[in-house]
């Protein structure tokens, strides 16, 4: 059987005798080698964790509404009823909350929400600014949503999320669009808010992505389409779910 010297004379450029005179000197370094990979070691252990941490906080709001039940009002017009569909089929696709859709009178769905009889509705700067005393003088649609959005705030505890892009009525009976732009966008309480921590984040990836052709394009496929399904492909289309 060959030596162990002589099993390590492959070694290119190194005799068998080198490479074990070099042994001591091995032994001596090994407790030096020893600190500094102990020293890299910890560095990656404290990174792992961190990258953890973060994963793990990244993720959890996603999964913090799973099992809650939101309610959102709505009124009879098939605006409502699309975007009730929306933001249901979102919420629950987005966060696992179970989202109700609850038909209200027109001037009921404020009230229910303030009642906490419903969590979320859809409303129209135009309907809000005709109810606020002293603020139909402003006509620019971004100077009426921040004005009736920090109304809100401050009358009922409620926030304006960002409009959806198409025009609403400018009363809750309805009216002639073209005589102004009233923009729609979904209102919900602080509280709720709260209680549901991305609800906002949800929602507000609608804004601006639903004007007018858009909405008139749902409500064409709803005559001869399931309300859910042409909901859910606007959806898929737009990469919201």
């Amino acid at each position: 059987m060959d030596s162990v010297e002589n099993r390590l004379c492959f070694v290119p450029g190194y005799s068998a005798g080198d490479l074990f005179a070099g042994a001591d000197s091995w032994e001596q370094d090994s407790d030096n080698n020893n600190l500094y990979f102990g020293k890299i070691m910890k560095k990656k252990s404290l990174f792992l964790v961190v990258c953890f941490v973060f994963c793990l906080l990244s993720a959890q709001p996603l999964h913090c509404c799973v099992g809650r039940i939101l309610v959102v009002a709505v009124s009879g017009s098939p605006e409502q009823a699309i975007m009730g569909e929306m933001l249901s089929i979102l919420i629950n696709e987005r966060t696992g909350t179970t989202v109700n859709i609850v038909e209200y009178d027109p001037n009921a769905c404020h009230e229910a929400v303030l009642k906490e009889e419903a969590d979320i509705y859809i409303n129209y700067t135009g309907v809000a600014q005709a109810g606020l005393g002293g603020a139909n003088d402003v006509d620019d649609p971004l100077e009426v949503y921040a004005l009736v959005n920090q109304s809100y705030k401050e009358k009922f505890g409620m926030v304006w999320l960002k409009p959806f892009g198409f025009r609403g009525p400018l009363t809750a009976e309805g009216g002639d669009k073209e005589e102004g732009r009233s923009l729609a966008a979904a209102v919900s309480t602080r509280e709720v808010l709260k209680k549901f921590p991305v609800l906002d984040r949800v929602i507000n990836k609608l804004g601006g992505r639903i004007d007018d052709n858009a909405m008139s394009e749902l409500m064409k496929k709803t005559e001869n389409q399931d309300i859910k399904e042409t909901v859910r492909e606007f959806l898929k289309k737009e990469n919201l779910i």
